[in-house]
């Protein structure tokens, strides 16, 4: 099979030299039937049929339709699984060690840094590289040497403006470091007419190695959004103003201090993938992510978003959004057209000379609010007097941490260069005075070893180890675990809501809708096995109170022997035997459907 004058054309535009394309065996697949077939089947159109080599030996095949209509503009046969390609002129020189290695997708862009000499490992796309969601790489990996290596990943220019592309680059980082390689990336400029383009396109349009060298630096998901703003004059003059406003602004309480976590969370989701709006810088966030991030409860994330409205902070703008698409917000700024700065005042205060790098970079991570003491009481059976003799909940000692208000403490001395005067400090923090301070918030700082304050104490410095002596308190203040616990709550919840839909053939179902929880229920014609007297009494008084099925197995015992429902007090262990039974043989399949009905 060979190349049509058309594909040879289209190949040279890319920047690709001929021989490298005949040594990796690109052809035009001039009918449908040209489409080869033995590794999987293709759609049977006329296009230009590409050859991924594996670094096994394997080779299978991917199209590039003429006409692709509604399909992708690239396919591989349905079913095949992610593979890396690597082009046969480097099978044996991308084996040894030394040199860096360029990860980007598609095999065009792999032949075209392969025509400049440059060692490639091609991709289908940005997260075919990784398997089970980002928690591992996919087995080609094991074939490339990783420790002590050296990888840029260099996806398309949209990755200053696509939150998915950003994604798919910081878990490989996360990755290729897990297995001790050194990760760069390469941010390519967009085209001269603002589109977009991939390193074909860079080299077709005049750029040089020495040029993408440039471009290459250590990996920092930070160094994304700082490009974008060094870029876009307007986006740097927006987001400029929008860092005054948000230091400017006055945080007051509890409520204040978590909603300026969440403003600053979205103002670092806007630096990486926001876009100008005629109000200032829109932004998509999903809220249960930003609720992770800035270490808030759901219920407190609503009303801190509520609260960044009342103060004109921004809004959120979710007209025509699909219920599985992220949530936007616009968060309010001054967009200049021209992208200017406004002129400073005469002695500027610490805001506007932080605003004016437009780096908003904190590296301390959002803390926690202490923890108060739980103390469970027993309580009376509903609608009675008696009291509960179920097992009491378990009780929770009182949990001392730093919170919110001493985190904005070290945002701002960090913000500062790790320095600041405790007048300027009370200041930035919009305090009356600076001996409040001194007395309520800086001695438990101080007592951890996270800051120093000088003697005469008008200066508080962040000690050379504060992160450290941070990440411990947060051990000890139980905030990891707790933020470990959200994350995996919010992922079980995503994955529930994503297979809300899913179902079986052999077994009937009530699905809960929206909130994913799915009843797993034998066929309703199931035979019934006969039951214990204690399980008898359960179901019985389940089907006259279904909103009570979700309740322990030991309060349905308890209650029982309050309204005298049952011989004796059963156990907590006999109650949820009773339970279990009634579950196996089928009988509380009309209960959930009730209490379903019922919520």
């Amino acid at each position: 099979m060979t190349l049509s004058d058309s594909h040879s054309r289209h190949l040279a535009e890319a920047a690709i030299d001929p021989a490298v394309s005949e040594e990796r065996g690109t052809f035009t697949a001039a009918r449908g039937k040209d489409v080869p077939q033995e590794h999987g089947k293709l759609p049977r159109k006329p296009g230009l049929v590409l050859p991924v080599h594996t670094l096994d030996g394997g080779v299978f095949y991917r199209l590039r339709p003429d006409n692709p209509g509604r399909l992708p503009k690239y396919m591989q046969p349905k079913g095949a699984a992610n593979r890396l390609d690597v082009h046969p002129r480097q099978h044996e020189r991308i084996r040894q060690p030394g040199g860096m290695r360029f990860v980007t997708e598609g095999e065009k862009k792999v032949d075209a840094g392969v025509s400049r000499d440059i060692l490639m490992v091609g991709q289908s796309g940005v997260f075919n590289g990784q398997r089970d969601k980002g928690a591992a790489l996919i087995p080609d990996w094991d074939l490339l040497p990783t420790e002590g290596e050296r990888y840029s990943i260099c996806y398309d220019s949209d990755i200053e403006t696509n939150p998915n592309v950003q994604l798919a680059a910081n878990r490989l980082a996360c990755l290729l470091r897990e297995r001790g390689a050194e990760v760069f990336l390469t941010l390519l400029p967009p085209a001269r007419d603002g589109s977009k383009q991939g390193l074909d396109d860079f080299f077709a349009n005049g750029g040089t190695v020495k040029e993408l060298e440039l471009l290459t630096r250590p990996y920092d998901s930070v160094d994304i959004g700082l490009v974008r703003l060094s870029r876009d004059q307007k986006l740097r003059a927006a987001f400029g103003d929008l860092e005054r406003r948000f230091w400017a602004a006055e945080w007051k309480g509890q409520g204040g201090h978590s909603a300026r976590d969440i403003a600053l969370k979205l103002m670092e989701a806007a630096r990486r993938h926001g876009a100008l709006h005629p109000d200032g810088i829109r932004v998509e966030k999903a809220q249960g992510p930003l609720a992770c991030e800035a270490e808030v409860s759901s219920r407190t994330l609503w009303k801190g978003l509520n609260r960044l409205e009342e103060m004109g902070f921004g809004y959120r703008d979710n007209e025509g959004r699909k219920a599985e698409k992220a949530g936007a917000f616009v968060l309010r700024a001054s967009v200049s057209h021209h992208g200017h700065t406004p002129v400073p005042p005469a002695s500027p205060p610490f805001w506007w000379r932080v605003s004016l790098r437009s780096d908003l970079h904190l590296r301390a991570p959002r803390l926690r609010w202490s923890s108060p003491k739980y103390t469970p009481k027993r309580g009376t059976v509903r609608g009675t007097r008696r009291v509960r003799q179920g097992p009491p909940r378990e009780a929770r000692p009182a949990v001392k941490r730093l919170g919110k208000i001493r985190g904005a403490i070290l945002d701002a001395l960090d913000a500062n260069g790790g320095a600041m005067d405790i007048n300027e400090l009370a200041e930035t923090l919009h305090r009356k005075r600076a001996r409040d301070l001194r007395r309520r918030n800086l001695p438990m700082l101080e007592e951890t070893g996270i800051i120093e304050v000088s003697e005469a104490g008008d200066m508080v410095s962040l000690a050379d180890d504060w992160l450290e002596r941070l990440e411990e308190q947060r051990e000890s203040g139980g905030e990891i675990q707790a933020q470990e616990l959200a994350r995996r709550r919010y992922r079980e919840k995503s994955r529930a809501y994503h297979n809300r839909h899913k179902t079986r053939p052999d077994h009937h179902y009530v699905n809960a809708g929206a909130d994913g929880f799915i009843e797993d229920l034998e066929p309703a014609d199931a035979p019934r096995s006969e039951m214990s007297p204690l399980a008898a009494a359960i179901r019985a008084y389940l089907e006259k109170n279904p909103y009570h099925a979700h309740e322990p197995p030991g309060w349905i015992g308890a209650t029982l022997w309050a309204y005298d429902l049952c011989e004796g007090k059963p156990t907590a262990a006999e109650s949820r035997a009773a339970v279990e039974e009634l579950k196996a043989g089928g009988h509380l399949a009309s209960v959930f459907r009730q209490a379903r009905g019922a919520a």
